[in-house]
């Protein structure tokens, strides 16, 4: 009975005590004080140089790839070259010298086409000839006409003569019979005065007789001449024929000669020497494949988000996995303008000069293309900017520090060392107090707490 009335007086001393002591008070938070208020702190628009850079996975191609087929069936002659060799193609030193030929790869043998060549080449000998022959006709034809026009101009010589005399006699032969008839002269005088006018008018029709026979010979030189001319063009022709005929066949047999395209590597090989090679056309086996790898492309399928902002000489950094990420310059070459409907992607070609050959076809690579570059840009990071649907919004503190909605209009968005900026177009001025971020938990005309950073 003494130790409970004990307790019970130890209890009422120790609720006496605990009655007398002070309320502890609590301790506002450091974003949220007692009156409810947040506290920001806040940022500013700043002015930089902004670069919009995308970064796409491709694949390193060739140039220049070609397939080396036969044109003709033939028998392998030699083969000079085997994969990766280097090969030369065309070259010129200079302008005012021919182009030489292409490095030889292979020779094949077409002994239908030298035979054929033989026979051209005898046609064309043949139809040189037959025009040298026109030619020397043509020749004996002028020089009989000259011949026939030089009779025919002393034969009128002849018989102006000829005319003048036959006239002197008859004159005088009319005469003399005149005093015969007279008695005169004697009779005997007359007979010989007559007949030295007959002789004058025989002269004369001897002399026109020997002029139609020059002028006829002069028709036939002149009828010569007009048949040897045609005669020459004839064998002209023919001499121009059998000449196509027989560079046709060179041509042909130009063929049996594979020479490289251009400078570049043998990549595939598929002959050998003795093999009878047939034409297969493009989708047949190719005899070579030759590839140009002094400078390659990138093909690139690039989203259409940044479609828009590729142009042509946009510079490229590639990187190479597989040569430990060494990064090569390149420009973007160009675009197929278009998007892929499947992808929406738009294919990208790049050209990287490859001087040393570290760079090969079918490697992977990856390329920063720089889309887009915009000096002394108004900027807020991507965490200050508000999205709701197709606009944009920012959050300013106003000089009553309440939050106040401004509209903006955006523009490039550009990863920095700092994080992701966006490019501000329009709706700031560049002085505004802002919220950098966690803009989802402030209200348009909410009071704020402005704390300013140290």
């Amino acid at each position: 009975m003494r130790g409970l009335v004990w307790c019970l007086s130890l209890c009422a001393i120790a609720a006496i005590c605990g009655c007398n002591q002070p309320a502890a008070t609590s301790t506002p938070s450091a974003t949220e004080p007692a009156h409810g208020v947040m506290r920001v702190t806040p940022i500013k628009p700043a002015r930089k140089t902004l670069v919009r850079v995308t970064e796409q996975p491709g694949q390193i191609e060739a140039f220049e790839e070609t397939a080396i087929h036969a044109k003709l069936a033939g028998f392998v002659k030699k083969v000079h070259v085997d994969i990766g060799d280097q090969v030369t193609g065309p070259s010129r030193v200079s302008t005012d010298q021919r182009v030489q030929p292409g490095q030889i790869l292979a020779e094949l043998e077409m002994p239908e086409l030298d035979a054929e060549l033989t026979q051209k080449q005898a046609l064309v000998a043949q139809a040189a000839a037959e025009v040298t022959q026109s030619q020397a006709a043509i020749k004996v034809a002028m020089s009989a006409k000259t011949s026939a026009e030089a009779l025919v101009a002393e034969a009128r010589a002849s018989i102006e003569r000829a005319d003048a005399m036959y006239e002197r006699w008859k004159s005088e032969f009319e005469r003399v019979r005149e005093l015969v008839a007279k008695q005169a002269v004697a009779q005997k005088v007359a007979d010989e005065t007559e007949q030295q006018f007959k002789a004058a008018d025989a002269a004369r029709r001897e002399i026109a007789a020997k002029i139609k026979s020059v002028q006829a010979k002069l028709s036939e030189s002149a009828a010569n001449i007009e048949k040897a001319d045609a005669d020459l063009v004839a064998a002209q022709s023919k001499h121009k024929v059998a000449e196509a005929d027989e560079q046709k066949t060179r041509a042909l047999l130009s063929y049996a000669t594979l020479r490289a395209p251009f400078d570049g590597v043998i990549t595939e090989r598929h002959l050998d020497t003795g093999h009878l090679v047939q034409p297969s056309g493009a989708t047949g086996k190719p005899l070579f494949v030759v590839v140009r790898a002094d400078t390659v492309r990138i093909f690139l399928d690039v989203p259409e988000a940044d479609a828009a902002f590729i142009a042509t000489d946009s510079p490229a950094k590639i990187k190479v996995p597989s040569l430990s990420a060494a990064s090569f310059d390149g420009k973007v070459a160009r675009t197929s303008w278009t998007l892929q409907s499947t992808s929406r992607t738009m294919r990208t070609e790049i050209d990287v000069p490859n001087p040393n050959g570290r760079l090969r076809p079918g490697m992977y690579a990856t390329a920063e293309i720089e889309v887009a570059r915009r000096p002394d840009a108004l900027s807020l990071p991507k965490s200050a900017i508000l999205k709701q649907g197709a606009e944009s919004f920012c959050l300013s503190i106003s000089a009553e520090n309440k939050i106040v909605r401004l509209p903006i209009k955006t523009g490039i968005v550009a990863v920095t060392p700092t994080g992701t900026d966006i490019e501000i177009l329009s709706g700031l001025a560049g002085d505004e107090s802002l919220i950098g971020a966690n803009l989802a938990a402030y209200k348009d005309g909410q009071a704020v707490e402005v704390i300013v950073a140290k």
